[in-house]
């Protein structure tokens, strides 16, 4: 443990050489608590401030229900100054809201299905719709998964994905979009630095920060798309490998994740070609569907257009951020917040 926090403590891109804050709660010597953080700098418009992403908050069963979870994070808040937090469970939210983090929303969910064949043959129907309609919607998924009709039925909507992101295709061309699992995350801060006076707040994407968050050697974990214009970097997008025997809650769906993505938001058709770029990425790694989680309004906008489907948020952004950190706004449509921030993209 202590040879592993040397190691993150070398590789801090935002002060580098120091610990990540990390809390327990010892009882009579023993650890029933822990809470741990990620150093990121938080770009308010105007400036960017040190910032701690609040993350891995767990408690021992027999301790839970108890005030060792609000003690860890009380403790937490009152070194870490500014905090922010992605939540998904309604008890750890209520924990948080009570040591004054405001919450900012739903952080929205878009799935692009790759293998409508493979995930229609997947669905619990048990799982599909409500109310008054479940019974008919289950009903009709057991018919559509026989694998006759599945079959017609999966490439007849792969035929419509096709043609409802036939027209974002146009719009890309010209543009380069390269994939590689090399570092090849962009090299230099001008991409951010081109980016980030179009936003009124979000995690800064600089180039070191994001070679240091995303493990992308050969066989790591990620894979980063690069668009160009020329040879002058204008968008990029980094896409997690699902895992190898899909994820059992999806009974064996493979989902990749789009964990990162970034463009200018006033040239959207390099946006339409970094999602281009991580779908082909996400088919070369045999994913089934890929997920985005993403939150400002010129993603989400684009998200549409390629054919992703929106899928119900499962979790929130959280924050307590001083007004000493500058003017944070209200509306997570203007935050620039991806799954990948905060680690949050280790669910699949």
């Amino acid at each position: 443990v202590l040879r592993a926090r040397q190691a993150a403590a070398a590789a801090n891109p935002i002060s580098p050489g120091r610990h990540s804050p990390t809390f327990l709660f010892l009882y009579n010597g023993i650890a029933v608590g822990h809470v741990g953080t990620i150093p990121f700098a938080l770009w308010n418009g105007r400036t960017e401030v040190p910032a701690h992403w609040v993350k891995g908050l767990m408690v021992l069963p027999e301790h839970q229900n108890g005030a060792v979870g609000f003690l860890l994070l009380q403790e937490a808040v009152r070194q870490l100054g500014c905090a922010v937090a992605i939540v998904g469970a309604a008890p750890a939210r209520r924990l948080f809201q009570a040591l004054g983090f405001q919450d900012y929303g739903a952080i929205p969910n878009y799935l692009r299905v790759l293998n409508p064949e493979n995930v229609l043959r997947r669905l619990d129907p048990s799982t599909v719709g409500g109310g008054r309609f479940k019974v008919i919607l289950s009903r009709a998924l057991q018919i559509a998964q026989r694998p006759p009709l599945a079959k017609v039925v999966g490439l007849a909507s792969k035929g419509i994905f096709r043609l409802w992101a036939a027209p974002s295709n146009a719009r890309t061309r010209g543009l380069q979009v390269t994939t590689s699992d090399q570092a090849s995350v962009p090299p230099d801060d001008r991409l951010w630095e081109s980016v980030r006076g179009s936003i009124a707040a979000a995690p800064a994407r600089s180039g070191n920060y994001l070679r240091w968050r995303y493990d992308t050697g050969p066989g790591g974990t990620y894979r980063v798309v690069s668009v160009r214009n020329d040879a002058r970097l204008i968008g990029s997008a980094v896409v997690r490998r699902p895992s190898p025997r899909g994820d059992r809650r999806l009974k064996g769906i493979r989902v990749a994740t789009l964990s990162d993505i970034l463009y200018p938001p006033a040239s959207p058709n390099a946006g339409l070609a970094a999602l281009a770029g991580a779908e082909a990425t996400a088919r070369e790694l045999d994913a089934d569907a890929l997920l985005c989680s993403a939150t400002h309004r010129s993603l989400t906008a684009l998200l549409r257009r390629r054919a992703f489907i929106p899928v119900p948020a499962n979790l929130r952004l959280l924050g307590r951020i001083s007004q000493a950190n500058g003017e944070i706004p209200d509306d997570l449509r203007d935050w620039w917040i991806t799954r990948g921030d905060g680690s949050a993209d280790e669910v699949f």
